[in-house]
């Protein structure tokens, strides 16, 4: 059967030599046909390990995701809703964790994300991606829709295409199209937003473009002209392959993050170190963050600064609903913690 393949590459993580590959020598159908075996995860949450003779006979959804990825975040409420309304009927959704990060190969740490985006689906952890690589996945998020019969209906990559999977997980369970055109979500990026930013050596680069230098070195940057889209940084940092950390409090020279970002909200991914506080001052436009579009993350403090508190690894929210346009987001560490992994940001 001919599988219906949808891609959204505006909105996705995706290796950068993948992409060269599609440009080169086009789309070719490389993902599994069959619903492969869903053997060597690291564990399981929230179900024991299944096996494709537990899926027989159903319609099963698989969302690769990562638990950092403010993509896969903002797909959960399609995905929630498609279980509520369908798992009765027949429909099983697979979550499969593929880490971006080493953290999030502790079960603590995906089990606390399960939790907190209200996830009750079966999920399988891909430590080694070892599901990754046997569904020739590329993406965060990615979907795979397999039929009755364990054959691939329906793929789709990145955010959006809800009403296209909707439609397609309804025909692989045997129910009538839904009636009328349901409104689709718009998809797409404003022109000028700033993409991901990575801040360790292996992927970061500072303020003036230049390469961070090799992996577990201590670096000294001082305050120069800030550039756009770009972590500017100053004071001490100790520098590792997938992460940046504070290190050193000089007073004239302090460690902060400055950012001039296009976005209408921004997310940093922060892991809290032992004996630091974990308390980061955060500053937008050189003032407090406005309570009218502080993320779900931020704290204000008596004298009505604002900051968040890194208690996890984990992502978090630091403005939302903001119009989109130009913002200064600047980070003030107190001490030499947390470590800084990566800054996503939303569209509106």
């Amino acid at each position: 059967m001919s599988v219906l393949i949808r891609k959204n590459r505006r909105r996705q993580r995706a290796f950068c030599l993948f992409f060269i590959a599609l440009l080169f020598f086009g789309v070719t159908n490389v993902q599994a046909e069959t619903i492969p075996s869903l053997e060597g995860g690291a564990a399981w949450i929230n179900s024991p390990p299944l096996s494709r003779k537990d899926l027989q006979g159903k319609v099963v959804l698989v969302d690769f995701w990562e638990y950092t990825c403010v993509n896969c975040v903002r797909t959960f409420p399609f995905l929630k809703k498609m279980y509520r309304e369908y798992a009765s009927r027949g429909l099983v959704i697979i979550g499969i964790h593929t880490p971006e990060f080493t953290f999030g190969r502790i079960r603590s740490n995906v089990e606390s994300a399960v939790h907190r985006f209200g996830l009750v689906y079966p999920v399988v952890m891909d430590n080694q991606m070892v599901l990754w690589d046997r569904f020739h996945n590329h993406y965060w998020p990615a979907e795979f829709l397999f039929d009755r019969s364990g054959t691939l209906q329906y793929h789709s990559i990145g955010e959006g295409d809800y009403a296209g999977m909707e439609g397609q997980i309804r025909l692989a369970l045997g129910l009538p199209a839904k009636i009328g055109s349901p409104e689709e979500d718009d998809a797409s990026f404003p022109e000028g937003m700033t993409p991901e930013l990575y801040a360790g050596a292996s992927r970061g680069e500072t303020g003036g473009g230049v390469p961070l230098d090799a992996s577990g070195n201590k670096e000294k940057f001082t305050r120069a002209e800030m550039r756009p889209d770009r972590l500017n940084l100053s004071g001490d940092w100790v520098i590792h392959d997938e992460y940046i950390r504070p290190s050193g409090m000089d007073a004239g020279n302090p460690p902060e993050i400055h950012l001039p970002y296009h976005a209408a909200g921004v997310h940093v991914v922060l892991r809290p170190r032992p004996g630091t506080s974990g308390k980061v001052l955060v500053f937008l436009d050189g003032k407090p963050v406005s309570r009218k579009v502080a993320g779900e993350d931020i704290r204000y403090d008596s004298s009505g600064k604002s900051y968040i508190q890194a208690g996890e690894a984990r992502m978090y929210n630091l403005t939302r609903g903001q119009p989109f346009g130009g913002y200064l987001l600047k980070l003030a560490f107190l001490d030499r913690g947390p470590s800084v992994y990566s800054f996503t940001f939303d569209p509106k």
